[in-house]
């Protein structure tokens, strides 16, 4: 009976940590075109993320360094900046001399105390990526996390972005390699 209870313990604790993503392409663009190494990288940084009335400050530069820490994997040079028009953000990565631009939004950020409530936290992002010269949409995909109902500690929606964002960018250069 003891090793029982320990094992749905177990069971439960394992469960408690998964969190679930989904990566979806948007618009009909379906990614084909490998990215550049040697292409500099400039990262608009969105607007803070909002549930109903509720504003996360610091979402948005949080966003920013992560997707600025997935391409530093990958490309010569990465920077971030202030949110721009897309307009304004090509003529800035231009100057910056960088290849691509990459524009994320955060259309959904809810954190949960979820070890008390129950209820998950949740994001989701858009990533749009445009060569900067041209101004041409290269990428555009979204990515929709929550944290699983079972949790032992909290999470925020912030920890369900590393993984995903490491996916999607990976696999702008996997044929690079």
């Amino acid at each position: 009976m003891k090793h029982v209870v320990i094992s749905i313990v177990a069971a439960l604790a394992l469960a408690g940590c998964a969190s679930e993503y989904r990566v979806q392409p948007l618009s009909g663009s379906q990614h084909t075109m490998v990215l550049n190494r040697q292409g500099g990288v400039y990262i608009t940084v969105p607007a803070d993320g909002r549930y109903q009335d509720i504003n996360y400050p610091g979402s948005g530069q949080l966003v920013a360094q992560v997707l600025a820490a997935a391409f530093s994997k990958y490309a010569q040079t990465v920077q971030t900046a202030p949110a721009h028009t897309q307009d304004g953000g090509l003529s800035e990565a231009q100057r910056a001399g960088s290849q691509y631009l990459v524009v994320p939004v955060i259309t959904h950020w809810e954190q949960r105390a979820t070890e008390w409530s129950g209820r998950p936290s949740r994001m989701s992002i858009r990533i749009t990526v445009f060569d900067a010269s041209t101004g041409q949409q290269l990428l555009s995909e979204g990515i929709v996390g929550r944290t699983s109902r079972v949790r032992f500690t909290s999470t925020s929606p912030d920890e369900l972005l590393q993984k995903p964002i490491a996916e999607v960018v990976g696999g702008l250069y996997e044929s690079d390699q």
